[in-house]
């Protein structure tokens, strides 16, 4: 099963293939600060709620699946409905489980190779 990305008003995005493998489907980040005091006690600054994050790494899809008007991730990111990470949408992953999320970071980089593929890796938060 590949995984979608849906939100009203858009096309669901799916992906012509699967995520790179090997991966890490989620990952915690930790809002608090850590140091140690001028006598070598440690000190911890704790931010808020801890972040689910999600890393996804794609690599060959097609232009179409890149930046094509219905099924194009470069598209349905810029679309008014999401706005990058303005808006949040759900994922559903390879396993079927549906999750509400968000972009999370601040550059989109978009790799391609010479047989024309692309290639990009998304970081998402759960909310």
């Amino acid at each position: 099963m590949s995984i979608v990305f849906q939100k009203a008003g858009l096309s669901d995005l799916t992906f012509e293939r699967g995520r790179s493998i090997p991966y890490s489907p989620e990952d915690l980040e930790i809002s608090q600060e850590r140091y140690l005091t001028e006598n070598m006690n440690p000190k911890v600054v704790d931010y808020g709620a801890t972040l689910n994050t999600i890393k996804l790494m794609f690599e060959y899809l097609s232009k179409d699946n890149f930046d094509g008007s219905v099924n194009g991730l470069k598209t349905w990111f810029a679309s008014t409905q999401v706005n990058y990470s303005a808006n949040n949408f759900t994922m559903i992953d390879e396993t079927g489980a549906s999750k509400t999320v968000r972009l999370w970071q601040d550059k989109m980089s978009w790799g391609v190779n010479v047989a024309g593929r692309y290639s990009i890796e998304l970081n998402l938060i759960e909310e």
